[in-house]
């Protein structure tokens, strides 16, 4: 991917919120990154930290790129989709990182028929230490996969799968998978400090271990 691609993050919160740093990270130009959020305190934030352009209205945002990121809630997936449906083009590449949204319906909510890729960003991602299943539809092109690659590589290994149920399988399994470790090391935190140790310590065991 050329470092002039123009990469738009709808939904700024913790997802969005990794991938940006990873592209930062990586020597990605803050010029060309650019994001919009409801919320204009977390958009400042974000503007702040990474020197990037920020937005209000996400066909705006739409308007001003040529990769856009769909990192919201999958509840307000329809209303931000049908809401992108007249700065559109068949130009744009889609990428949904969105849990549970099929890729058709993706596109019957953006009103036609894009390149669009679904994708599922585990929670170690927000470390950089995650992996990401994709799946592309059929108006994807090998280049655009490799913009998806240099993109979602950032936070951690990706693959791609040829059939879009493997998704649904892999948020099941990677994709949930780190909250069950989380509650472990939670639960392995409390008993070391219920044994006396400082928090400090229960923590950093629980950690290694």
């Amino acid at each position: 991917m050329q470092n002039k691609t123009v990469i738009g993050f709808i939904g700024a919160g913790n997802m969005g919120y990794a991938l940006i740093k990873g592209l930062i990270n990586s020597g990605y130009p803050s010029e060309n990154i650019k994001a919009c959020d409801l919320n204009e305190d977390l958009l400042q934030k974000r503007s702040k930290e990474f020197g990037i352009n920020v937005y209000i209205d996400n066909a705006e945002l739409l308007k001003a790129c040529d990769v856009v990121v769909l990192a919201v809630k999958p509840q307000v997936l329809t209303k931000v989709c049908t809401g992108l449906r007249h700065s559109i083009t068949p130009n744009h590449l889609v990428i949904s990182i969105v849990a549970g949204i099929r890729a058709n319906d993706i596109n019957r909510w953006l009103g036609g028929e894009f390149a669009l890729v679904r994708s599922m960003p585990n929670t170690p991602a927000l470390m950089q230490q995650g992996i990401t299943g994709m799946f592309a539809n059929k108006l994807v092109s090998d280049e655009q996969k490799n913009i998806v690659e240099t993109i979602l590589s950032t936070v951690g290994q990706c693959f791609w799968v040829k059939e879009e149920n493997l998704i649904d399988a892999i948020t099941a399994i990677s994709g949930s998978g780190p909250a069950y470790f989380f509650l472990l090391m939670q639960s392995m935190t409390q008993a070391a400090i219920a044994l006396g140790l400082d928090k400090e310590t229960a923590s950093a065991l629980s950690v290694q271990t």
